[in-house]
């Protein structure tokens, strides 16, 4: 049974659960099929074939330890490819963070609504998303700050894998799971305050639930912006990749992005 089938929440749940910490909806699907590692203006790409290609700040390439010189159409699509990654990196970890506080917010007025303001679950959840942000920091920062993204660590394809919408899903039900009791109390006591009249209770959460249905789904539009800006950015790469790849030699096993929409021609 869904939790929006357990109280008169229905449209305030069904809007938190529709907005997972890192996923919303843009217009490409994206893998990563090869091995990346990026930090300090550094991306090093394991390909298809074996070889190892890296490409540092200033746009120098090396494959297997060796530097390859190029004419200038080869280095302008080194140079998109690297600078549509280095953009790339830092818009994915923003839209996750951005995520994550869309969450975090939303839940905290449902249930600060539903309890009160100063109650247990609301506390959860507090510790809940802090978790997540911490988990955020320590996978893809150093303790400097600095972004480092290594793609072997993840067991899905993609920037992020499913395991960290798997775990924000998980622990959001088992918290729901864990409080039930105080929900039902909570529900009973407004309707108490409604006079019992269930319809009179429904009408006014659902009166709430649509006010923070809307500030989310405002919050997510404006997240799903930056979503589709992020698969403009990444089909550039993937255009850039393909001009590599058929072009330098010694770059016939590149073939890190994995683009299902339609390419994107420049």
């Amino acid at each position: 049974m869904k939790i929006k089938q357990l109280f008169p929440l229905a449209l305030v749940t069904s809007s938190l659960l529709s907005v997972p910490a890192f996923a919303f909806e843009t217009s490409c699907d994206i893998e990563l099929d090869g091995h990346l590692q990026y930090y300090q203006g550094l991306i090093t790409v394991d390909m298809q074939n074996g070889s190892t290609m890296s490409i540092d700040d200033t746009y120098h390439l090396v494959i297997n330890g060796e530097s390859v010189s190029l004419n200038n159409e080869q280095q302008q699509w080194v140079n998109t490819y690297y600078d549509r990654i280095d953009t790339a990196i830092p818009m994915t970890l923003n839209i996750a963070s951005e995520g994550l506080e869309i969450a975090s917010v939303a839940v905290s007025e449902v249930f600060g609504e539903l309890l009160g303001g100063d109650n247990e679950l609301t506390e959860d959840f507090d510790a809940m998303f802090a978790s997540l942000n911490e988990k955020l920091a320590t996978s893809f920062y150093d303790d400097n700050g600095n972004i480092k993204v290594d793609t072997a660590k993840f067991d899905e394809p993609g920037f992020f894998d499913e395991s960290w919408e798997d775990e924000f899903e998980a622990q959001f039900e088992s918290l729901i799971s864990e409080s039930m009791g105080r929900i039902l109390i909570a529900v009973g006591t407004q309707m108490l305050w409604n006079g019992g009249d269930m319809e009179a209770f429904e009408e006014k959460m659902e009166r709430f639930g649509e006010t923070i249905e809307h500030r989310v789904e405002s919050q997510a539009a404006a997240l799903e912006e930056k979503g589709d800006a992020l698969c403009e950015v990444l089909q550039e790469a993937n255009y850039a990749e393909n001009k590599m790849q058929t072009s330098i030699p010694g770059l016939g096993g590149l073939d890190l992005i994995d683009m299902r929409s339609g390419e994107m021609k420049m």
